[in-house]
């Protein structure tokens, strides 16, 4: 079996800052170059938390916080592969997101037992030798979703934080975060989103400059 060719450098020109974390994979940048995005991370899977019509899944909540702890805020570089899309079926930008200290969340995601390797389609990430591998550490070491009580498994675990939604806040619209009281909103509070951050300072729903 030939030998995958080495992962590519790391870029260190992060041109992208995360502004809202979705679920352990997906994420809201914006790119100084081609504006707001919402990434699929690429070579990863993690737990379900907010699939429509769908139980939140066991190591879910974790994964998620876990992608905000080490993402949120952060400068990042947003690297395509070569041997995947650009865009999925949904339009969201397939993509590495990696940190400007060289950090790989992809890679650093499976090293914490968050996320499994991932092969969409048949044709595996240039990195995924690398993703894989990081996995194989979570597993041996019962890290995350590889210890109890997961076990490898993300249907939702009776008694485990994956076994019901996390609580949540959602407001439709700017009207009705103010008539809530709750405006403004902080990136990172609940009740936030990039979408109510029309010039993405991390500040949703501010008062109307007279």
């Amino acid at each position: 079996m030939l030998a995958r060719a080495p992962a590519v450098a790391e870029p260190v020109d992060a041109t992208a800052v995360v502004l809202e974390v979705i679920d352990g994979d997906t994420m809201d940048i914006r790119d100084a170059n081609r504006g707001h995005l919402r990434v699929r991370v690429l070579g990863i899977d993690t737990p379900e938390t907010n699939k429509p019509n769908s139980p939140v899944e066991c190591w879910g909540p974790e994964a998620t916080r876990f992608a905000t702890e080490t993402m949120l805020g952060r400068r990042v570089a947003v690297v395509p592969d070569p041997t995947q899309d650009r865009t999925d079926r949904y339009g969201r930008t397939l993509a590495y997101l990696i940190r400007e200290d060289g950090w790989n969340y992809s890679v650093e995601a499976a090293r914490a037992g968050m996320a499994r390797a991932y092969v969409y389609g048949g044709a595996p990430v240039s990195r995924y030798d690398e993703i894989a591998a990081a996995e194989q550490q979570a597993r041996a070491a019962r890290r995350g979703l590889w210890g109890p009580p997961c076990n490898g498994a993300t249907e939702p675990v009776a008694g485990s934080s994956g076994s019901a939604p996390a609580p949540t806040v959602y407001y439709r619209n700017c009207a009705e975060a103010r008539a809530a009281g709750a405006a403004p909103l902080l990136r990172g509070q609940p009740g936030y989103r990039s979408d109510l951050d029309g010039d993405g300072d991390g500040v949703a729903c501010e008062p109307k400059r007279r």
